[in-house]
Parts: C-alpha cells; structure tokens; sequence
C-alpha cells in the first residue's frame, strides 16, 4: 500500500487560516484550538487532493460530514492526525465514538500531517507534508476497527485513550488510489465545475 503524500503549500496555509477565523473551538474538544488546526488543514489537503484526483465534491459546514460528493449524495468525513515522524502501515487510524452516534458518513478519509514539533502549536507552518492513508466505509470501519475505552491503555504502544475509539490499521484502509478511482466513477469532476 502507499500513502499519497502532498508538500504543504503557502496557498493551503492561508486557506487553513481564512477557515480557522471562522471556525469556533468545540467545547469538550481534547486539544482545542490546536484541534481544529489539525483537523481544518487535513480538510485543505482532503480538498486539494479530491479535486487532483478528478473528484466532485461540495465542502460543508455541519458536523456531520465535512465534504459531500453532490451526485449520488454520499458524504465523506475527514479524519486527521498530526504525527512527528512518517506514518507507516502499521499505524492506526482513528475514528473518536464521542460523536459517532449523530456522525455517521458514508465513507472516512483518513491523513497525517507530519509536523516540526520545534514550531509552536499555534503556527501553521508546522505541519510540513500531509500523507492521505486511504479510506474507510462505515461497514470497513466496524469490520476491521478495534474499539478502545477511554483511560485503556495500548498494549502495543503504551498510549492511554483519552476517550473511546474505533481504530483501524493503515494496511486495513481502502488505498488512495483505489478510493479515489471508486469515487471519481460515482461523482466525477466535469471540466467547468468549480467549489
């Protein structure tokens, strides 16, 4: 499998920033302000990247879903983590069930930001390249996900869930290629149409 890996532009910095000033930080959001700097950039690259990859799509503003391919009206929502080192197959994707009652999207599409931690948490300049993981359907996500309490602790890797979770294997992920190939046929980008 590999991961589509993108260099973060200057345009997807001010892009990020014009939508940051617009976005309020989420009460009960773990990391805050910083959250929303990963989660609205993992947006910017999903973006960028969909309409590379010759998808339509049509961004939203619920917390539902954050993009909707318009035609046949099947939502996608982005799932970001910013991580010092390259991400790597055997890494885990994560989707947090605090919401996952109202969130339901037809599909995840999963990144990485990899990020110099000698940047302060409040500069987007931080986050140097964005890999795309792959994707997950919702059937996926519950096939192949381990769900993991809060305050449980990673046999694996030692991490302590900060609330409950379902997390997937990157090598479990539907790839970039594929999930851009599957939706491009159900919602394909037409030349002349524009966000």
């Amino acid at each position: 499998m590999t991961f589509a890996r993108t260099q973060i532009t200057g345009d997807d910095i001010a892009t990020a920033e014009e939508i940051l000033a617009e976005t309020p930080v989420y009460k009960g959001s773990h990391r805050e302000e910083a959250a929303n700097h990963v989660g609205i950039m993992g947006e910017v690259i999903a973006r960028r990247w969909l309409k590379a990859m010759g998808v339509k799509y049509v961004p939203t503003n619920t917390t539902q879903h954050d993009l909707i391919m318009p035609e046949p009206s099947k939502t996608i929502d982005v799932k970001t983590k910013d991580r010092t080192v390259i991400p790597r197959l055997d890494y885990e994707a994560s989707v947090p069930l605090y919401n996952h009652e109202h969130q339901r999207p037809d599909y995840y599409l999963f990144l990485s930001l990899h990020r110099d931690k000698s940047l302060p948490s409040n500069d987007l300049r931080r986050f140097q390249e964005a890999y795309v993981l792959g994707a997950a359907s919702q059937k996926l996500l519950h096939t192949k996900g381990i769900e993991r309490d809060a305050g449980e602790v990673d046999p694996r890797n030692g991490t302590k869930f900060w609330t409950k979770i379902i997390n997937l294997y990157h090598y479990d992920l539907i790839t970039p290629n594929k999930s851009a190939e599957y939706w491009r046929q159900i919602s394909p980008y037409v030349n002349g149409w524009e966000e």
